[in-house]
């Protein structure tokens, strides 16, 4: 059968403000490069947990679009992932303020959603990535974390 019909918990680029799924966490990043990655992970009573990261960019020649889509699981697991990010309170952070990005160095810029229980949150912050001489904050933790969770082939040339 081609149809899909079926609670939505996540796994489709849709907002995740109507999701289905009790507990997801949506991470857009661009790392600077051509590159942007969509990282979804979600539980919920009524589906089984879910992961993914899209990859969506243009071919080294910059001439094709792409886009790929594959099951990535946390390192430490669904569960644990959403149990410390649960831990990190991300409803009460706010948006990043005051960060210059130079134009001869580059810079990532997240956009992290989390829809818990019938509550949504979304807020955006830019670090120093790839660079490692910047200040340490909490956002520089939580890209940290984020890295560290989720293993993807990532060049600079």
């Amino acid at each position: 059968m081609p149809f899909r019909n079926y609670g939505y918990s996540g796994e489709r680029l849709f907002p995740i403000q109507n999701s289905d799924a009790d507990n997801i966490v949506r991470i857009w990043i661009n790392n600077g490069t051509s590159i942007d990655r969509i990282i979804t992970v979600s539980k919920g009573k009524n589906f089984s947990e879910h992961s993914e990261l899209i990859e969506i960019g243009l071919t080294k020649n910059g001439k094709r679009k792409f886009l790929t889509q594959e099951e990535q699981k946390p390192l430490s697991g669904i569960a644990k992932f959403l149990q410390t990010v649960d831990s990190l309170n991300l409803f009460q952070y706010e948006s990043q303020e005051k960060f210059s990005p130079a134009l001869h160095q580059p810079f990532s810029f997240y956009v992290i959603e989390q829809k818990k229980d019938g509550k949504y949150h979304q807020f955006t912050f830019n670090t120093d990535f790839p660079n490692k001489n910047e200040e340490a904050t909490k956002f520089t933790a939580l890209e940290e974390f984020i890295m560290n969770e989720f293993k993807w082939e990532f060049k600079l040339n």
